[in-house]
């Protein structure tokens, strides 16, 4: 053969190269999830249901029932028509009306949304000094709740004597009160520093002037009565009831007052509860069970739920009416391990959590009651547990009208003019020292 010669191939054999070259590139393409005439095809949607993930919008679409709490829903389409889902932070747990600050629980705020209450108050408040503050969502309650007082009385003798109270303002009446008192009647009467409803801004102190014009914390009595039996119409609770110290761990304060809202505040007083039963009796009442009816006939309806947070996320989706207006609702956390949604349902009576929301209430507090709790009589066994605390029948305070009885313990009147006086007492030495 001439070396020049080229040798030829023939041309369907080409043909045929160029078609197989073709069919495994587009089976490559297929295999590897390219799409055909897409320049940046989107990957493949992969739900993987035994890893618990949340998906861009933070709902909790694609959750296994087995990886969340019962609060999780894989999407809206489980819940009633008239429900969606809102997502909320874990960290909010520690915000609302209905967080239980209490020996066990730290408030882990300290102050929030404080407005001036003597910028705030009608007349029939009065107030002890006007650099007094409380949470901002009290403020119309509170002026309800005195302004009606006045006109059932027909007097405006009571006063705010104690509100928002700081961390440090707390730990200084407590070293102060260990102090003068001892350690052990402070721990019956003065909450631990962070551990005092005061920080949060959801309760207040009353008080009232006496025929001398003394300022006394009031004892629940007389005409005074009216404000325990009435303040759940306001949204109020007695906090510490006489009855309830071996739970709560405070002794009786007929002067203490605690907003919650009014649908709590009224089941609270019918079935003579404390917030700590309260709040943990709830935790049975969840929206998969219908939650708890809470019926004031003409005065309003409402149906209030538990929904724990979710351990293994940042954040909850919690069940709430779609339409706002219509059925307005409130969510609030515990401080503990979750959160309370109250839906007022007083206009929306076909709403669908009526249909399986209970009445009855069973909660067993035998679970919350402090073992190692016992009544503590301040006048009659001082026994301060300190070497720098004072013995309380001989401490000048209770000398003050230098009467010759045995003890003058019986003229005490109230603990923050006891306090009170120890400020007054620190600056004297304070100036002397300097």
């Amino acid at each position: 053969m001439d070396k020049k010669e080229k040798v030829s191939v023939p041309s369907g054999f080409l043909a045929l190269i160029v078609l197989v070259v073709f069919v495994a590139g587009i089976a490559t393409m297929l295999v590897s999830g390219h799409q055909i005439g897409s320049a940046e095809a989107p990957k493949p949607e992969v739900k993987d249901t035994d890893t618990a993930t949340t998906s861009s919008d933070d709902s909790l679409s694609g959750l296994s029932s087995q990886a969340a709490s019962p609060n999780a829903y894989e999407d809206n389409s489980n819940l009633p028509g008239d429900y969606r889902l809102m997502t909320v932070l874990n960290e909010d747990i520690y915000k609302g009306s209905m967080i239980l600050v209490n020996y066990k629980y730290q408030s882990m705020i300290d102050g929030e949304n404080l407005v001036n209450i003597y910028d705030n108050a009608t007349e029939a408040v009065g107030v002890k000094d006007d650099d007094m503050f409380i949470n901002e969502s009290i403020v119309k309650p509170l002026n309800q709740f005195f302004d009606d007082f006045k006109k059932a009385k027909g007097q405006t003798s009571i006063l705010i004597s104690s509100s928002y109270r700081s961390k440090d303002a707390q730990t200084k009446i407590y070293n102060e009160s260990v102090k003068a008192t001892g350690q052990k009647s402070t721990s019956y009467y003065v909450a631990v520093p962070g551990f005092s409803e005061h920080q949060t801004g959801y309760c207040f102190d009353t008080a009232a002037y006496n025929y001398m014009g003394e300022m006394i914390e009031l004892d629940g009595e007389g005409e005074y009565e009216w404000l325990a039996e009435n303040c759940q119409n306001y949204g109020f609770i007695l906090r510490y009831p006489n009855d309830k110290t071996n739970i709560t761990g405070i002794g009786y304060e007929a002067w203490h007052f605690r907003y919650v809202g009014v649908p709590h505040a009224t089941f609270i007083q019918e079935h003579k509860l404390c917030l700590e039963e309260y709040i943990e009796g709830i935790k049975d009442y969840t929206f998969e069970k219908g939650g708890l009816l809470i019926d004031r006939g003409n005065r309003g309806k409402w149906v209030a739920f538990y929904c724990p947070k979710l351990e293994a996320f940042n954040n909850t989706d919690i069940p709430v009416p779609s339409d706002s207006a219509k059925c307005p609702y409130t969510v609030s956390g515990n401080n503990i391990d979750g959160f309370i949604v109250t839906v007022d349902v007083t206009k929306d009576t076909s709403n669908s959590l009526l249909k399986n929301a209970r009445t009855d209430w069973s909660f067993d507090n035998k679970s919350l009651i402090i073992s190692d709790f016992e009544d503590y009589d301040p006048v009659n066994d001082p026994s301060p547990e300190s070497d720098t605390a004072k013995d309380w029948q001989s401490d000048p305070f209770w000398g003050e009208d230098d009467s010759d009885t045995e003890t003058d313990a019986e003229d005490y009147e109230s603990r923050f003019d006891y306090v009170d006086y120890y400020d007054e007492v620190s600056d004297n030495e304070s100036q002397q020292s300097e």
